[in-house]
């Protein structure tokens, strides 16, 4: 298996179960990865860092390398297709 450079970045909630399924997926494909908690009740994901990262300001997003994507199955299709190897 290709293992990133560096560890993915998922930007998650605690509470959120996109954010949930995309954590578990790394784990079942034995990824290295950066979880980094969005305070979404105090409104982190509509501030402009937050934004710049995804301007729809919704979690889960990862940013692996030069890739950053958000939306949790578009997530799960893009680490199944890089890291997956046919599993």
């Amino acid at each position: 298996m290709n293992a990133p450079a560096q560890p993915i970045r998922l930007h998650r909630v605690l509470l959120s179960g996109h954010s949930h399924r995309v954590a578990l997926f790394l784990s079942l494909l034995g990824l290295p990865y950066e979880p980094i908690d969005v305070d979404f009740a105090g409104g982190e994901h509509q501030r402009a860092p937050f934004l710049r990262i995804n301007r729809f300001g919704q979690v889960p997003v990862i940013q692996d390398g030069d890739v950053t994507l958000a939306d949790s199955n578009a997530i799960l299709v893009y680490l199944a297709g890089r890291y997956g190897q046919g599993r």
